[in-house]
């Protein structure tokens, strides 16, 4: 009796981490993999770019790789992200036509050939509509996840439309938080989603070892981890920083871990601010980030909603705080409540409010028992809700499902 062929499932997406020490969307290479080790044969088409490096990154996973112009000329995705590479550049919308015919092309010739069971399109648009275009043409089931800046963004007439026929044609859409999924509505018979949060590997963040770090470094550290763009709020943690009480800021230091447009505005706002101790890392590898969690007295999350409506879907970087029980303080903006439990699991505060962003994170620095009380339920929320395992489950009970149905 042969033995049935495992399921395949081909993840599309605009992101996705081009060598084994980017970050880029990491959160994907954790579900693919955490897909593959439950016997999921997982194909993955990204956008190429000049740091990808075109060797296995994971067994099990194999990637796809679409070029949409010359490698040198590529940069419309990675970096700081689509949305702020276009703001940055507008030159960059140029790009679009090539990134959307070669992603289209790509997906298309990979089907034929790998014939997958379903495609998963991370983002709704552009991936969840060229996916729908190419499963019509094809007769595959499509599953598309929203993560947020696909709902709260993009909200011209012509895209609000695209996303909605999305929607409507796609066999099922999971967002990864409530927030994220009412954004795009009830209108328009779009189908219930399948809310399914993005996962952290909690026995890695659980982990960490500070001593490298804390060797040389004796005050109390106030971590940022993320991409230095406007969605991310860090000029109102720079701020709040400075408006500590003197003692404070002599005991503390702020590290900003990551890098995008708004860096070198941001050591500009710290010089201005007569801040001395304040540290830009730079991008430091996913696998280093548990010690760095592990040294900070407290993690803040100081997003806001910019400019194009941009904002937290769910906020990975959360998961990664709470399963090193690293105290957190974030803001109320998104996705972030359903993770973030207010005086439960961290501390909620107001978006683009430095003054009591810095009360809070003088509170925090001084009540250890509110901290530890924190630090515990948080873990506890971690452990029951974002392991990666519980997450790909609930996916593949998704893909199966469908693929039956269809």
């Amino acid at each position: 009796m042969s033995t049935p062929a495992p399921f395949k499932v081909l993840m599309l997406t605009s992101s996705y981490p081009r060598n084994d020490s980017d970050n880029s969307s990491v959160f994907l290479r954790y579900l693919a993999n955490n897909l593959a080790q439950q016997q999921v044969d997982v194909h993955v088409l990204a956008p190429d770019h000049s740091l990808v490096d075109h060797t296995e990154l994971d067994a099990g996973v194999t990637n796809h790789w679409f070029q949409y112009l010359p490698k040198q000329w590529q940069q419309l995705a990675y970096g700081s992200g689509i949305l702020p590479n276009l703001k940055r550049n507008k030159l960059l919308y140029l790009q679009i036509p090539f990134f959307l015919t070669a992603m289209f092309f790509s997906l298309f010739f990979l089907c034929r050939k790998i014939k997958p069971d379903v495609i998963h399109a991370h983002w709704i648009i552009p991936q969840g509509f060229v996916a729908i275009i190419i499963g019509k043409l094809l007769n595959i089931p499509v599953i598309a996840t929203s993560h947020g800046g696909d709902a709260f963004s993009l909200n011209t007439s012509l895209l609000s439309r695209l996303k909605a026929f999305t929607l409507k044609h796609c066999h099922a859409w999971t967002s990864n938080t409530k927030a994220t999924a009412e954004t795009f509505g009830t209108a328009n018979n779009i189908s219930t989603p399948i809310i399914i949060p993005m996962g952290v590997d909690i026995e890695r963040f659980q982990s960490g070892n500070a001593d490298t770090l804390l060797d040389q470094e004796h005050r109390k550290i106030i971590l940022f981890v993320g991409r230095l763009v406007e969605k991310k709020g860090v000029k109102y943690l720079i701020e709040a920083f400075s408006k500590l009480p003197k003692k404070t800021q002599d005991e503390s230091i702020l590290w900003i871990i990551g890098d995008g447009d708004e860096r070198a505005s941001l050591e500009k706002q710290a010089q201005g601010l007569g801040i001395q101790n304040i540290k830009f890392w730079g991008q430091v590898q996913n696998k280093q980030l548990p010690n760095f969690y592990a040294a900070a007295s407290i993690f803040v999350a100081p997003s806001v909603v910019d400019s194009t409506g941009d904002t937290e879907g769910q906020g990975v970087i959360l998961l990664e705080a709470m399963a090193s029980k690293t105290p957190i303080i974030a803001t109320a903006v998104g996705g972030i409540p359903e993770v973030i439990s207010h005086k439960e699991t961290g501390v909620l505060v107001p978006p683009n409010n430095s003054t009591e962003l810095s009360a809070s994170i003088q509170h925090m620095l001084t009540n250890k028992k509110i901290t530890d009380d924190c630090t515990k339920k948080a873990l506890l929320k971690t452990n029951e809700t974002y392991s990666w395992e519980a997450v790909s489950q609930q996916f593949i009970s998704a893909f199966k499902h469908k693929k039956a149905n269809y």
